[in-house]
């Protein structure tokens, strides 16, 4: 397994070149620099197995303020990797590159599905301060281009790094 920084193409390809605004939206952070690709990539079998996105700068200052603080979002590992590490694997080599781009806190949102297990696994990696809940999702969007609102808010947890 390697951990390293993915392409934009990989990612475009990983979302099957979707017209949604969300595809838009990271592909136009992409390329400007305010996020950034992760993936695990199983060599054997030359495919992405996980991802990671880590956004510099969020609408949200409380998420990621460009400076000192990053946002993690979209952590995914696939069921068939699942369980082996990899993930903390995933997280450290991220960890890594944002202390050294300076940045001394990351944060974390953990959503309804699975809030228990989540909570969990990211207390277990040092995501141990509630932030606050929030309604909104800021790098979700919805056919209009605005942030998607959900009824049950979600938790954003903060790591010191």
């Amino acid at each position: 397994m390697r951990v390293r920084r993915g392409t934009t193409e990989e990612m475009k390809k990983l979302w099957g070149y979707s017209n949604a605004p969300t595809y838009g939206y990271f592909v136009q952070g992409l390329d400007r620099g305010n996020i950034e690709f992760w993936t695990l990539e199983d060599q054997k079998e030359n495919k992405l197995v996980g991802e990671l996105y880590v956004f510099y700068k969020s609408q949200d200052l409380e998420e990621a303020n460009g400076t000192s603080r990053a946002y993690l979002c979209a952590f995914r590992i696939q069921k068939s990797h699942r369980g082996l590490g990899l993930g903390s694997q995933l997280l450290k080599a991220v960890f890594d590159r944002l202390r050294q781009q300076g940045f001394s806190e990351v944060t974390i949102g953990i959503d309804n599905d699975n809030y228990d297990k989540l909570k969990n696994m990211y207390n277990r990696w040092g995501f141990t301060e509630l932030v606050k809940s929030q309604h909104y999702d800021y790098h979700y969007l919805d056919s209009n281009h605005q942030p998607v609102y959900y009824e049950k808010p979600s938790d954003l947890y903060l790591k010191k790094l």
